[in-house]
């Protein structure tokens, strides 16, 4: 009877390749479980989330209990999109120039009842959104209606002394390009363009007028081609990026249209309070979902920004006395980040040195900050909407 042969042990470099193969099995059954756990788990108030494809939203239709709900927001298209909350025409909430391939989220307040979800491009069908109530939702006491009368009657003089410059502003617009004057109709523009973003918030409450005034190229299928891209981003590629006016009447005459649609829209609507500094924090944040990838922030851009500030300001001055009365430290935080952003703007516009990332960051951040502290004004003053 023979002896066994001997067993040879394995080589060195055997075992180490065997070891980066179990590790690298052990990451793919890592992964598989993940997604798999991904795939089964429910909506909860962590997130609820939302797929936009070329063509709409997956799911189309969505249901979620009242109350402060988290989403976020997939894309899955080949360009960037936008997703809205929209209550008939108003706009309860937004998050836009989501990348391909990218994630956003995005938080909002909801009440019970039935929602439109905008779905990347603006041809693209709308989603549903069904926003049952809850048995379990306490309700806060909240601040008496007649406490923002005198903010939302201050708030109504503001935009019909700027809706009048707007739509001065507008018709010289309209009538210098008419007659070819470029440099006319360039500083015609950029008056209306600030009373534009003064009044974003309360445009941005009217998701098809927001569109056609300030909608960007990308947010069409056939882009710059679109017969429908117009507005102040159509107006701007002619005057300042190709130094023209030729075929910008028509964009001129639509832009004097809408504005008379919103001074009339304005004049008869009321403006929730709650929108007030949801509002303005979304305007921030628009800009920033705009600006967030940018290597360098234009003059145009930084000018918009500017505006944008303004009209914030306005903001925080009327919800002032509300706030002193109701947390004397949110006041406090939202008027040392107003006060910070607007020193960086200052002291970009008194430089006479090129911005650097640096600063840019610095902008971004500035921003971003103020955008959160107008964003917890409502829960402060039991607002929701």
């Amino acid at each position: 009877m023979t002896r066994n042969a001997e067993l040879v042990p394995p080589s060195p470099r055997a075992m180490r390749l065997g070891l980066v193969m179990s590790f690298l099995l052990m990451l793919f059954a890592l992964g598989v479980f993940i997604l798999s756990l991904e795939a089964v788990r429910p909506p909860n108030d962590d997130g609820y989330r939302v797929d936009v494809t070329a063509s709409g939203c997956e799911p189309n239709r969505l249901e979620v209990p009242a109350g402060q709900r988290t989403f976020t927001v997939v894309n899955r298209s080949d360009r960037a999109i936008e997703w809205e909350i929209v209550d008939g025409v108003m706009v309860l909430a937004e998050r836009e120039n989501i990348a391909p391939g990218l994630r956003q989220p995005l938080t909002a307040t909801l009440k019970a009842g039935d929602y439109a979800m905008t779905c990347g491009l603006l041809s693209n069908p709308h989603g549903t959104l069904h926003v049952v109530a809850g048995e379990s939702d306490a309700e806060t006491p909240a601040l008496s209606t007649t406490a923002f009368v005198g903010p939302l009657a201050e708030y109504r003089v503001y935009t019909t002394l700027q809706l009048r410059k707007l739509h001065r502003s507008a018709a010289e617009l309209r009538d210098a390009i008419a007659a070819g004057d470029l440099e006319t109709a360039q500083q015609a523009y950029r008056d209306a363009r600030r009373v534009d973003l003064h009044l974003a918030m309360p445009i941005g409450l009217f998701s098809d007028l927001d569109q056609r005034l300030n909608a960007h190229a990308a947010d069409f299928e056939q882009r710059e081609n679109d017969p429908a891209f117009v507005g102040f981003q159509r107006l701007a590629g002619g005057l300042f990026e190709q130094q023209s006016t030729a075929g910008l009447n028509g964009a001129a005459e639509q832009l004097v249209a809408d504005v008379d649609t919103l001074t009339a829209r304005l004049k008869s609507a009321s403006i929730p309070p709650a929108q007030l500094a949801n509002g303005s924090s979304r305007v921030l944040e628009t800009w920033l979902d705009h600006h967030r990838d940018d290597d360098a922030i234009g003059q145009r851009d930084l000018a918009d920004l500017v505006a944008l500030t303004e009209g914030a300001d306005k903001i925080v001055s009327l919800l002032s006395p509300l706030l002193e009365s109701q947390s004397p430290a949110t006041l406090h935080t939202l008027e040392a980040n107003l006060a910070a952003l607007q020193r960086d703007l200052q002291a970009d516009a008194d430089s006479s040195a090129s911005r650097s990332a640096a600063d840019d960051a610095d902008l971004l951040q500035a921003t971003r900050a103020l955008a959160r502290s107008l964003t917890g004004i409502n829960p402060v003053l039991t607002l929701e909407g």
